[in-house]
C-alpha cells in the first residue's frame, strides 16, 4: 500500500512538471489566456525543429504553468503564411512576453524588442532585460524631481486601468 502511494505521488509530480502542449493558433492561445487573467510569460527554452519550425517553452508568470508552442520560422512564414506574425525568432530564451494594450510601458530594467498586434486592441509585447553599460551602474547623471504641479500625465506613459500592463 505504501509503495502504491509513493509511486502515485511520483507520477503526479512528474505529470505536473511537464509543459502543456498548445495545439491552437498562438494568437488564439494568448487571447484565451488573457481572458483568464494570464498575460505575462517568460521564454524558458527554444529548440529548433529543422528549417521550418521551432518549439518554444513559455512559463506563465501569473500562475507558474508552462506551455509548449510549436511555431514557424520567419523564413518559412515569409514564403508561405503572409498573415502569420508570431514566429520563432521573436522568442529568444529569457525574453519576457506581455499581452497588453497599445499604451503598454515596460517596467524599468526591460526594453521592448518587438510587438505583435493580436486582436481587440491587444498586442503581444516582447521585452528583454537592459544590459548595463559601463562599470558603475547608476542613472546616467539625470535627476528627476517630481514637482507639485502638472499632474501625472506623461503623454504615452500614462497607464490606463491604474496599473502595470493596463489590466
Amino acid at each position: 500500500m505504501r509503495a502504491f502511494f509513493l509511486v502515485s505521488l511520483f507520477l503526479i509530480l512528474l505529470s505536473c512538471s511537464r509543459p502543456v502542449e498548445v495545439k491552437e493558433n498562438p494568437v488564439d492561445f494568448f487571447i484565451k489566456n488573457y481572458e483568464k487573467g494570464i498575460y505575462r510569460y517568460k521564454v524558458e527554452e527554444t529548440k529548433g525543429k529543422g528549417n521550418e519550425r521551432c518549439e518554444v517553452v513559455l512559463k506563465d508568470l501569473i500562475k507558474g504553468k508552462e506551455y509548449k508552442l510549436e511555431l514557424y520560422t520567419l523564413h518559412y512564414i515569409e514564403r508561405y503564411l503572409l498573415g502569420e506574425r508570431i514566429y520563432c525568432e521573436l522568442f529568444s530564451e529569457n525574453r519576457f512576453l506581455e499581452v497588453a494594450g497599445e499604451r503598454f510601458v515596460p517596467p524599468s530594467g526591460l526594453r521592448v524588442v518587438n510587438s505583435v498586434k493580436l486582436r481587440n486592441g491587444l498586442y503581444l509585447w516582447i521585452t528583454e532585460r537592459v544590459k548595463a553599460s559601463g562599470g558603475g551602474g547608476g542613472g546616467g547623471g539625470i535627476i528627476f524631481l517630481p514637482m507639485p504641479w502638472g499632474g501625472s500625465d506623461y503623454g504615452r506613459y500614462t497607464l490606463p486601468g491604474g496599473g502595470y500592463g493596463g489590466k
